[in-house]
C-alpha cells in the first residue's frame, strides 16, 4: 500500500526533490498513517517534514494527551514539531460561525503561518477516501455546483497523499503493524453534519441499499473530475482590467451556454477561496442578466459587484470616510518634463510631436511647466477634445462606463486649475497640441504592465 501511494506521489508530483513538507498532525490514525507514508518516501525523495499540531481545546484532558502524543512523536522521530492552543467554541462564537467551520479557519491559518516562517513549499492534510466520499454527500445536500461534487481535491500548495485510501484500509495497516494512535472521541457524536453522514447515512445505505456504495460513489467522483476536464474553462478569456482592477467582462459570459456561464463564475468564487454553492451561483447568473448596478454580499467579508458589463469581487471596505480622506491626500505637484508614479499607475511627459491612443496625448505643454496630478473632485469639469463647451467629469465617467469604486483612481493632470487630461478617458481641447509639431506627449500606463 505504500508503494502504491509513492508511485502516485511521483506521478502526480505532489513532493518534489528540495520540499519542505508543513504536515497538519493531530495524532489520530489518519495523520499517523499520513506520517508513515511520508516518511516511507523519504527513502527515496529529498524532503522535509514539519509537523504541526492544533489543540482546540475542546476535549478536556484528552485534548491535552493528543499534544502530548504529538510531541512524543515528534521527539522520537526528531522531527521538528509546532503546537498552537486555541479555544474553537471561543473562536467559534466570535465568529459567529459552527464549530467545524472555525476549527477549519484555525487550523489552515497556523498552517500558512508555519508554512510562511519557515519557507515551506507545501501542505499535507490527512483526509482520505471516506473523506472525499463524505464531503461528496455533504456536498450534494447543501447543492453544491458539479465542480463542487470533486470531493477534495490537491490545491495550490496543499496535498493530500492518502486520498485515494479508505479508512478501513489506514485503520488495518496501523493495527498490523502496532502503530500507536489517538481516537478523537467527538468522530463518534453525530451532532456535526459530516459525522452524521459517516455514522448514520452511510452505514444505512450499504445495509440497506448496496454494500459497494462507496466504491460506487469513488467511481463517481472521478468520472466527475473527468468530465469538468474535459469542459474545464479558462478564465483569462472573460476577464479584462479596468484601472488596475481585474474583472470579468460580461459580454464575453452571456453569449456562452447556461452550463458554461455557471462554471466561469464557480472558477472565479475559487479565485477568492469562497464556497460555490448551486444556489449562490444562480443569484450571481440572476444578477448579470439584470440591468443596472447590483451588489450582493458574500461570507468572509466579501461583495460582489455588478456595474455596467462587467463584474467583481473584493473585500468590504469598514470605514468609507477613511478610504476618501486618503483618496483626497493623493496630490502631486511637479514640472514638465516628468516621470511619476502615482497611485498604480506610470505617468510620463515626454518631448514628442506624435501621440497615439487613448493612453497618449500631445499637449501644448511646455518644458518646466508645473502641473499637478491628483484624483478627481466634486464639481471637476474639462473641455473635451473637439467641443466648445465644458462637461462635467461625473457625466464623463458614466458616459464612458467607468464603474464608480474606480473613478477616484484615475489620475487627473491639471495645469493653472484646468484639467489637461483625464489620463486614458479623456483629453482637453484647450491642451491639444499641433500636429506634427514638437510638444510635450503624456504618456500613461499601469505598473504592473511594465
Amino acid at each position: 500500500m505504500l508503494n502504491k501511494i509513492l508511485k502516485k506521489i511521483k506521478k502526480e508530483k505532489l513532493i518534489e526533490s528540495g520540499d519542505k513538507i508543513v504536515v497538519g498532525f493531530s495524532g489520530g490514525p489518519d495523520s499517523v498513517f499520513l506520517l508513515q507514508v511520508l516518511i516511507y518516501a523519504q527513502k527515496e525523495m529529498d524532503f522535509e517534514i514539519l509537523l504541526v499540531h492544533i489543540n482546540h481545546l475542546l476535549r478536556d484532558e484528552n485534548s491535552e494527551k493528543d499534544q502530548e502524543f504529538a510531541s512524543e512523536t515528534a521527539k522520537r522521530l526528531n522531527l521538528p514539531i509546532f503546537i498552537k492552543r486555541a479555544s474553537i467554541e471561543n473562536i467559534s462564537k466570535d465568529m459567529g460561525v459552527g464549530l467545524e467551520e472555525a476549527g477549519r479557519k484555525i487550523r489552515y491559518d497556523f498552517f500558512n503561518e508555519i508554512l510562511e516562517k519557515n519557507s515551506g513549499t507545501k501542505i499535507a492534510i490527512a483526509h482520505n477516501l471516506d473523506d472525499q466520499i463524505e464531503t461528496f454527500l455533504f456536498r450534494m445536500i447543501r447543492g453544491c455546483s458539479l465542480e463542487g461534487l470533486e470531493g477534495i481535491n490537491h490545491r495550490d500548495n496543499i496535498i493530500r497523499p492518502i486520498n485515494e485510501i479508505y479508512k478501513k484500509e489506514i485503520l488495518n495497516y496501523l493495527d498490523m503493524n502496532n502503530i500507536e494512535y489517538r481516537i478523537d472521541e467527538t468522530n463518534f457524536e453525530n451532532e456535526f453534519t459530516r459525522n452524521s453522514i459517516r455514522l448514520d447515512l452511510v452505514p444505512y445505505i450499504e445495509k440497506r441499499y448496496n454494500g459497494s456504495f462507496k466504491d460506487k460513489i469513488h467511481n463517481l467522483i472521478d468520472e466527475i473530475r473527468e468530465v469538468n476536464e474535459v469542459l474545464k474553462v479558462n478564465l483569462k478569456d472573460y476577464k479584462i482590467i479596468s484601472h488596475k482592477k481585474e474583472m470579468l467582462n460580461l459580454e464575453l459570459i452571456k453569449i456562452e451556454p447556461p452550463y458554461l456561464q455557471r462554471k466561469i463564475i464557480n472558477e472565479y468564487l475559487k479565485e477568492f477561496d469562497l464556497e460555490a454553492t448551486r444556489e449562490k451561483i444562480l443569484n450571481i447568473i440572476k444578477i448579470i442578466n439584470s440591468g443596472g448596478s447590483k451588489t450582493l454580499d458574500l461570507e468572509d467579508n466579501h461583495l460582489l459587484k455588478k456595474q455596467y458589463n462587467s463584474i467583481w469581487i473584493e473585500k468590504k471596505i469598514l470605514d468609507k470616510n477613511i478610504q476618501k480622506n486618503e483618496e483626497e491626500t493623493q496630490i502631486e505637484k511637479i514640472k514638465v518634463p516628468f516621470k511619476l508614479k502615482f497611485n498604480g499607475y506610470l505617468l510620463e511627459a515626454v518631448k514628442d510631436s506624435k501621440s497615439s491612443g487613448q493612453n497618449e496625448f500631445l499637449t501644448n505643454l511646455k518644458p518646466g511647466d508645473e502641473v499637478e496630478v491628483r484624483v478627481r473632485k466634486d464639481g471637476d469639469k474639462i473641455q473635451p477634445l473637439g467641443m466648445s463647451s465644458y462637461k462635467k467629469l461625473k457625466d464623463i465617467f458614466i458616459n464612458e462606463k467607468i464603474v464608480k469604486e474606480e473613478r477616484a483612481n484615475i489620475p487627473l493632470i491639471i495645469k493653472d486649475n484646468e484639467i489637461v487630461w483625464v489620463a486614458g478617458i479623456k483629453k482637453s481641447e484647450v491642451f491639444k497640441g499641433e500636429k506634427n509639431k514638437e510638444g510635450i506627449k503624456l504618456i500613461m500606463r499601469r505598473q504592473d504592465e511594465n
